[in-house]
């Protein structure tokens, strides 16, 4: 589990969807009432589960591939503008945040870690859940793909470490797919595979990454070997 000799440096970067939240559902609502619009069967929360990863438009992509015929470059265009609408009407109709983790953001912040989100998901509706949740004032850096490229490009990860100002030191980026895995790998810093999410981590090498299964694992294993100098942000 230790790469190296130096600590933590107390800069964490986390995926929002399945690794933070649990979004499957409000998701899946909002996909399945675009495909029953357009006269395409809903999927099941379960089979959403493998078309998410890779941004609202690849969602769309996969959902009408899946469904019948795939739709071409202007209509996925305009599905993902109604998915969109669709989802930003209620985004947190039945999100939670995962077991642990609202605990587990609120004991690094008071240890002193600076906390950021990357995301493939669309920037307005990752920072309208990540303060429905409740986590702005913990989070306040979040990226999406929109503004760069989208994961596993290393740019928007590195965007997001930046705009914390990370120093150099031994940063991580926590998700639940290869494509976080792989992102990190990308952008050299050191992922967290947490086994809770909706991903796989396929046959990435686990060279510099660590597996978690649970989020109460992950953030005591934060906690243990990261700063313990108390930060400003509020607690509640």
């Amino acid at each position: 589990m230790n790469f190296s000799d130096q600590k933590l440096s107390g800069w964490a970067v986390f995926d929002l969807d399945g690794t933070l939240a649990d979004s499957l559902f409000d998701i899946s609502r909002a996909l399945g009432r675009v495909l029953q619009n357009h006269g395409r069967k809903r999927v099941s929360v379960a089979e959403t589960k493998y078309l998410i990863g890779k941004g609202p438009r690849t969602l769309i992509e996969r959902a009408w591939i899946s469904t019948g015929k795939p739709a071409d470059h202007d209509l996925v265009h305009r599905l993902t503008n109604e998915y969109l609408q669709e989802y930003r009407s209620n985004p947190k109709a039945g999100t939670l945040p995962f077991p642990g983790v609202h605990e587990g953001l609120r004991r690094l912040i008071c240890l002193g870690w600076q906390l950021g989100v990357c995301t493939n998901k669309d920037g307005r509706s990752a920072r309208a859940l990540v303060a429905e949740l409740g986590w702005s004032n913990w989070i306040k850096v979040v990226v999406s793909g929109e503004e760069t490229a989208r994961k596993p490009n290393p740019l928007p990860l590195l965007l997001a470490l930046r705009r914390m100002r990370a120093p150099a030191g031994r940063h991580l980026f926590i998700g639940d797919s290869e494509i976080d895995l792989q992102t990190a790998r990308n952008a050299c810093v050191e992922g967290v595979f947490l086994g809770h999410g909706y991903g796989e981590f396929g046959k990435i090498s686990r060279d510099r990454m660590h597996f978690m299964d649970t989020s109460v694992e992950m953030f005591s294993w934060m906690a243990r070997s990261g700063p313990k100098k108390k930060n400003s942000p509020s607690l509640t």
